[in-house]
């Protein structure tokens, strides 16, 4: 069974810049998401919005109608 080098090849440098490009998305994220940046204010913000309309609000259960939809 012949082996084919170049598509054996373009595997490997798919594989290996597929890694490459998630490792340097981790660390930008990482990055990103560290105590006191910004982002990580926004989301942190975004989740005790959240909290507290679920604390006030409680838990909504929607009704639903058997049937369709208009």
């Amino acid at each position: 069974m012949p082996i084919n080098i170049e598509r054996t090849v373009e595997r490997a440098f798919s594989t290996a810049l597929e890694q490459a490009l998630q490792a340097k998305a981790e660390e930008l994220l990482k990055k990103a998401l560290r105590a006191g940046s910004p982002l990580r204010r926004k989301i942190d913000e975004r989740i005790e919005q959240g909290f507290e309309r679920f604390i006030t609000n409680g838990i909504q259960w929607e009704k639903k109608r058997v049937g369709f939809k208009k």
